[in-house]
């Protein structure tokens, strides 16, 4: 065989050779494409009823029904303790991940019957966080005997750990129900909310200042409502008295405690 030859059944060799080192690394490559691919649609389609029961380690979140996938589901019917939620759609938001922290983004446009809400929540077992709560909860019946319709929410967030208030920012309302001929109108009253010795504590003023409402969630889930009317002429604070008001020094109210 000449040098020629010879050149070129080396060359054929040599060529081979690395036609099947470059098809193994392809083969390496394309193996762990598709590996993270599957991991990719694993977490894409990872049920959200899974997510919630996992970072829901102190069960204080219900529902009635869980939908869809981790990144966009809904929760039917959803509660927080007795706090009732409603139905609204929930989904994981993708970059807290980068930093080690599950956040759950909850979101109900307003519509027919029900109002505009929306929250991102996180928690684990003994402590829960919730920011960026705006909107409005119906919660009507739950705060018996005061005639509270409607909690609402401006921008509000509170940090709670063993049960204890650490951090409360943003605003806190309540919508109370108009009273018939009494008082025909509902009341809005809100005020800034802030932790003391533990407890959730948020002082509500009314639209004309003769409306207060002190409330306060305990750190045993306890809360505690009182609201006082001021500077009712008799023929309005008369029907109210038997109605379940009582005399006050500065005018009337009622008191309502409740567990959460």
């Amino acid at each position: 065989m000449g040098f020629a030859e010879r050149n070129s059944a080396e060359d054929g060799f040599v060529i081979g050779r690395w036609i099947f080192i470059r098809d193994g690394r392809l083969a390496r490559r394309t193996k762990l494409a598709l590996l993270l691919l599957v991991f990719i649609a694993l977490g894409a389609l990872f049920p959200l009823r899974l997510a919630l029961g996992a970072a829901n380690a102190a069960g204080s979140l219900t529902a009635r029904e869980v939908d869809g996938t981790v990144w966009s589901g809904a929760a039917g019917d959803l509660h927080a303790g007795s706090l009732p939620l409603g139905s609204l759609y929930v989904g994981l938001r993708p970059l807290p991940l980068l930093l080690g922290r599950a956040e759950f983004a909850l979101d109900r446009p307003a519509m027919p019957g029900q109002a505009q809400f929306g929250a991102v929540t996180r928690g684990g077992d003994g402590w829960s966080v919730v920011k960026d709560a705006n909107g409005e909860l119906d919660v009507a019946g739950l705060m018996a005997p005061l005639p509270v319709r409607a909690l609402t929410f401006a921008d509000f967030a509170m940090e709670m750990r063993g049960g204890r208030c650490v951090s409360a920012s943003g605003t806190l309302g309540i919508v109370i129900s108009a009273l018939g001929p009494v008082l025909p109108a509902e009341t809005i009253m809100a005020g800034p909310a802030r932790c003391e010795d533990g407890a959730l504590f948020v002082p509500m003023q009314g639209p004309s200042g003769t409306e207060r409402l002190n409330m306060k969630l305990d750190p045993d889930g306890k809360w505690h409502a009182d609201l006082v009317l001021t500077g009712l002429p008799v023929e309005v604070s008369a029907p109210l008295l038997d109605m379940g008001f009582t005399g006050r020094p500065e005018g009337i109210g009622v008191s309502a405690s409740g567990s959460l």
